[in-house]
């Protein structure tokens, strides 16, 4: 089994940690909250006296902290961390944090001969505690396998999001889309109310049509994902019902501003001459728009 430091005990930390020590790894925790460390102390971790004291000699470091400045003064300020581990400590990164400050730790790290893997994850702390959180590794390959006992402790599956700060970059993507549904969805809930609809029935509908089911493995997958943009919904047949639910939205004095930032993706997409293609499409257009090559697509 691996000794482990574990620095930063908020929710998700404190489950993480004490999977780890369930599956019989020796842990020092350390958090700035002493009523948080004497909780998961009283669970049979070992308490640290601070977070250097942590990371002291240990096979690996996990920082699970609010944001990037925390991180780095955790391990280049007045904690210390990154002085008190070893060259042979492996230093996991699971926190949610920019991309800039990742591959700026990740360097300066590297400059002292210490390795890491950054590795955020998906889910809640309902996952973190069942242990089934999804892991996005970014690192050398190496790294990575040799953190794997980690991980499987921690997670459900591990996905390899490529060279360090790949993890960081996925995290955030993901993210991205998350929380920007999590609007879209109240969107649509609060017209359907406002509409005079049912909404536990109006979300049976949404949730059995591709508004629920999504599209990364629906029409995407079907469609641009195969070079295949021949329409099964044709693109300017959903601009115009989007326009349509707009239309009645604005009747209604029902905000819609995901929506409305959706129309205009649309309306590039027709200006392009994609109109009569698959709405997937409009991956094509933003990809144009963010300077990547156009795609050939299937006759």
């Amino acid at each position: 089994m691996a000794t482990i430091g574990f620095i930063g005990l908020g929710r998700m930390g404190s489950a993480m940690s004490r999977k780890l020590v369930e599956a019989g790894h020796e842990v020092w925790v350390f958090d700035i909250n002493p009523a948080a460390v004497q909780t998961i102390a009283d669970l049979g971790v070992h308490a640290a006296t601070s977070a250097a004291d942590a990371a002291s000699n240990r096979d690996f470091v996990v920082t699970m902290l609010p944001n990037g400045p925390d991180v780095e003064e955790t391990l280049f300020g007045e904690a210390a961390v990154a002085d008190a581990m070893s060259k042979n400590t492996l230093y996991i990164d699971m926190s949610t944090i920019a991309p800039d400050a990742t591959d700026k730790i990740a360097k300066r790290l590297a400059d002292m001969g210490i390795r890491m893997v950054d590795g955020p994850v998906g889910g809640t702390s309902e996952f973190a505690e069942r242990g089934e959180l999804l892991i996005l590794a970014g690192g050398d390959p190496k790294d990575v396998e040799a953190a794997q006992p980690i991980f499987d402790v921690v997670g459900r599956e591990t996905i390899y999001c490529g060279a360090s700060g790949g993890g960081t970059r996925t995290k955030l993507v993901n993210n991205y889309m998350s929380t920007a549904l999590n609007a879209l969805t109240a969107e649509a809930l609060a017209f359907a109310e406002v509409a005079g609809l049912d909404v536990q029935r109006t979300v049976k509908v949404l949730a059995g049509t591709t508004a629920g089911k999504g599209f990364l493995t629906g029409a995407y997958e079907r469609k641009i994902f195969s070079q295949d943009i021949s329409p099964e919904f044709g693109l300017a047949l959903a601009s115009k019902d989007l326009n349509l639910a707009l239309t009645y939205a604005a009747s209604l004095n029902v905000p819609l501003g995901v929506g409305a930032a959706a129309s205009q993706v649309y309306a590039m997409s027709r200006a392009d001459g994609l109109g009569p293609n698959d709405w997937s499409a409009v991956l094509e257009t933003l990809r144009i728009k963010s300077g990547l090559p156009g795609q050939t697509f299937k006759a």
